[in-house]
């Protein structure tokens, strides 16, 4: 397949640095990560904050013009991202200018992006896609409802951490919705494999192109090829324009049918017809997911009966959990993840530069959502005997050192307890908490939190249930 560039500002790549920087403004640079036509990314160190970054530079040429329209795009991508505050957006500390480039600091991220997943022989399941597409989908809702259209939604745009979370990246040609009227044909930006039928023919663009490109994306996750694709660009943008993708149920004839009409819905070229913001794609994306794994667990074997007095419990709880499911994102499984042996990519990319490729290890195991186990029961009939009374050589039974608190969350939410993030629930469903009071907030883009304290007894369970 032919990888269609970016349009993007040039800069010559003589111009490059040659050799990494010592230091780039206060941060210690430690050695590169990726290059490309258009920029270099260096693993950095903050000595002030202690911690790790990623430093995504340019050169400053001598052409007074490329120098000034360069160093402005790097101070409105860093303007952008600075003023999102997301779980799956990548997050910047810092930006800046020194005598010989522009830079923007931003968190260091270990795994490679999604072009390289799709590139690397690993093929998600339909429900894996669907679920890791409603997360970037949320993302990209997020910068919407804070006036900002993406315009370069692309595979290599989007980073996937150890864990299988992704991050979307350079925000380098985003706009805001209050100018999308000003784009005209002589401003083509964008890559032409997922940008818009609306973006390719230069016409006003709203947030519903994002949702365009989002559905390429996924189309390409399902099918295992690109929506359009051709030798030239020219030839791209024709198909994307006047030509509809093969039909994804003659790709993959396993694809639910409920998952096609989400890929259509979302690629629309009418844009009435579409999608009409990445919140609404969002919710059929999980909700497609949750239905999926209820299915898949309605066709595992009956586990053993539980003991009679959890068992009202575990019906209950496991009642509240599948409401919550069946509209929620859910963490990719492990056999989704990368291999060990997987190159990792940069933390964040310039367009040009996205296939680079970093020498970090790429994979780690994602930490699956375990059920409460309820304690061991006596058989029927016999009192429970106290410790103390134990006969000779049985061994005791340890004290419980940690509580047990059960999530039920819908349709989903971050789960921040004293001030730590512990995941996304759903997948989350349970959390090992020390004994005492603990502050819990629960964080969803389109709500207000939820924010509640409570007490977690060493050995008892206790339930948090929250609909947003």
């Amino acid at each position: 397949m032919t990888t269609a560039s970016t349009v993007t500002v040039d800069i010559d790549p003589g111009v490059l640095l040659a050799r990494p920087p010592a230091t780039i403004g206060r941060f210690r640079v430690i050695g590169e990560l990726g290059r490309g036509a258009n920029g270099v990314v260096y693993a950095a160190h903050d000595p002030v904050l202690g911690r790790d970054v990623a430093i995504k530079a340019i050169p400053l040429t001598v052409d007074d013009k490329v120098r000034a329209r360069a160093e402005a795009n790097f101070i409105k991508e860093a303007r952008a991202v600075a003023g999102l505050s997301h779980a799956h957006i990548v997050t910047v500390f810092d930006a800046g200018r020194t005598d010989t480039l522009a830079y923007i600091a931003m968190e260091r991220l270990h795994g490679r992006d999604l072009h390289e997943f799709l590139h690397s022989g690993v093929r998600p399941s339909l429900r894996q896609a669907a679920a890791l597409m409603a997360r970037i989908a949320e993302a990209v809702h997020y910068a919407h409802k804070r006036g900002l259209i993406h315009r370069d939604i692309k595979p290599s745009n989007i980073f996937l951490t150890r864990d299988m979370r992704p991050k979307v990246l350079d925000f380098g040609v985003a706009m805001p919705r209050s100018q999308a009227d000003s784009l005209g044909r002589s401003r083509l930006v964008g890559t032409p494999n997922y940008m818009s039928p609306e973006q390719a023919q230069g016409l006003p663009l709203d947030a519903r192109s994002d949702v365009f490109s989002l559905g390429a994306i996924l189309y390409e996750m399902v099918t295992g090829q690109r929506a359009f694709d051709a030798p030239t660009t020219e030839e791209v943008l024709r198909r994307l324009i006047e030509r509809e993708p093969t039909p994804v149920a003659q790709l993959r004839p396993d694809a639910p049918a409920e998952l096609v009409r989400i890929i259509g819905k979302a690629m629309a070229k009418d844009v009435e017809s579409r999608y009409q913001t990445a919140g609404e794609l969002r919710n059929d994306l999980a909700a497609f997911a949750g239905a999926a794994e209820m299915e898949l667990g309605a066709r595992r074997p009956p586990a053993a009966p539980a003991p009679s007095r959890w068992r009202a419990w575990g019906a209950a709880a496991a009642s509240l959990v599948a409401v919550a499911a069946a509209v929620a994102l859910w963490q990719a499984p492990r056999e989704a993840e990368a291999p060990a042996s997987e190159a990792a990519s940069a933390a964040a990319q310039s367009p040009a530069a996205s296939a680079a490729a970093a020498p970090e290890a790429a994979a780690a195991t994602a930490a699956g959502s375990a059920g409460a186990e309820p304690p061991s029961a006596e058989p029927a009939g016999q009192s429970r005997t106290p410790v103390s009374a134990a006969p000779p050589g049985r061994a005791e039974r340890a004290a419980p050192r940690e509580g047990h608190l059960t999530l039920a969350i819908a349709p989903w939410g971050e789960v921040v307890v004293n001030g730590e993030v512990r995941g996304v629930s759903p997948p989350l469903t349970e959390l090992h908490l020390p004994p005492g009071r603990h502050t819990v907030e629960v964080r969803n883009a389109d709500f207000p939190p939820l924010k509640t304290s409570i007490e977690v007894e060493a050995g008892k369970t206790r339930m948090l249930q929250h609909r947003f």
